[in-house]
């Protein structure tokens, strides 16, 4: 029994050429909200075209440290008000080990509250914003978000799933910087989720009332229209003389993160973008010859049996490498309908193991220098042989 024990305990070795690498996926059904209760027998992993087994299966309970990341220029109070009422009912959807702070920015960035566990100090937080913050300057947007990810990078948990949540109008008076914020929140290992609130700008020469917006699912807000000679709450306009309000890019970049965006008066806008952060699955495959990634293709598919299910279902998924802390992880993709039909001879090399059914945790890997003086093939014979087709 002691000898059975030590065995169960000791490290999967792997040799160099092959990483253990974990798909996160997401699943969103076609109204858009999270697709819960999947198993592994739900998805089919494919590598250049190549059907992989899934060795670990799990429908992850990672921790959550959630970045508020709030624009507070001018315009932006009835929004941030919006989201304040929201957010009381919208946060429980955190657990105990989950983290939240707190963010603002016009031209410059400040951080208002540090990370600390969900309590009722989040609303709290968001009133005190409300009292404090003066709502009249202008905006960089593209700075924020650099800021707000060198804030996660830095205090944010490595065995956390990290979010940062963006309120904004998305118009900026500096310069968009799509891509360069894209890669620093790869290499930070965070999702961007959007919430974007009415452009100001659209109602400059619309026919309502100065003062007054649209109706939003029930509310109707006072907001000071630019160019209506109205001063902003705390005096002052938007964009300044001089100055004029593009997009900073802010949908784009969500989705390249592998977040979202929608309208901040949607429907249970911050429950749903919450519950899709907090809904993901991983998977677990032997990734061979892992010094040479480059070119390969990775498609994550529902089953034909789980998509007629879920008609319309889109897979959201990214490869996170396990033993190589220099790889990272790359960029989100998407999948739409059902995966190419399978030769019948590219057998899958073994069903899941019953740990990944359970959706148990495989072993600790750690990598090694295989020795010798050529590169050695294929993954330690405890864990398996590789599938014929992908040696």
């Amino acid at each position: 029994m002691l000898a059975s024990a030590a065995v169960a305990q000791e490290e999967v070795v792997f040799r160099s050429d092959v990483a253990l690498a974990r798909i996160d996926v997401q699943v969103l059904d076609s109204e858009g909200r999270a697709v819960p209760n999947l198993e592994a027998e739900n998805f089919v992993l494919l590598e250049d075209g190549k059907p992989k087994q899934i060795r670990n299966f799990s429908s992850e309970d990672m921790p959550v440290d959630l970045l508020f990341l709030i624009d507070v220029s001018g315009s932006m109070r009835p929004h941030v008000e919006s989201l304040a009422n929201a957010s009381q009912q919208a946060l429980r959807v955190l657990g105990g080990q989950d983290r939240v702070a707190i963010m603002v920015f016009d031209r410059r960035s400040r951080t208002r509250m540090q990370f600390r566990n969900m309590s009722n100090t989040v609303p709290r937080e968001f009133e005190r914003l409300l009292d404090q913050e003066h709502f009249d300057g202008g905006t960089d947007i593209t700075q924020a978000l650099h800021e707000s990810v060198r804030y996660m990078a830095k205090n944010g948990r490595k065995e956390a799933r990290r979010a940062i949540v963006i309120l904004t109008d998305d118009r900026t008076e500096f310069h968009s910087d799509v891509h360069g914020v894209s890669r620093a929140l790869l290499r930070a290992g965070t999702v961007l989720s959007a919430l974007i609130a009415p452009d100001a700008m659209s109602y400059r020469n619309s026919r309502r009332s100065p003062g007054q917006m649209p109706r939003r699912g029930g509310l109707s807000l006072p907001f000071p229209i630019p160019g209506s000679g109205g001063p902003f709450p705390g005096g002052g306009g938007y964009p300044p003389a001089g100055r004029q309000a593009n997009s900073a890019g802010t949908e784009e970049i969500a989705r390249e993160s592998g977040g979202d965006s929608s309208s901040v008066y949607a429907p249970s806008a911050l429950d749903t973008t919450l519950s899709r952060i907090r809904q993901r699955y991983s998977l677990h495959y032997l990734m061979e010859d892992a010094a040479t990634t480059a070119g390969r293709r990775l498609q994550v598919f529902l089953s034909p049996q789980t998509r007629k299910r879920h008609p319309g279902a889109e897979v959201r998924y990214r490869r996170v490498y396990l033993n190589d802390d220099t790889r990272g992880e790359e960029p989100y993709m998407i999948t739409r309908g059902s995966a190419p039909a399978v030769p019948a001879d590219a057998a899958i090399d073994a069903p899941p193991s019953a740990a990944a059914s359970a959706g148990q945790t495989l072993p600790r890997a750690r990598r090694r220098v295989s020795e010798g003086s050529g590169p050695s093939r294929g993954p330690n014979p405890n864990v398996g042989s590789a599938p014929p087709g992908n040696r």
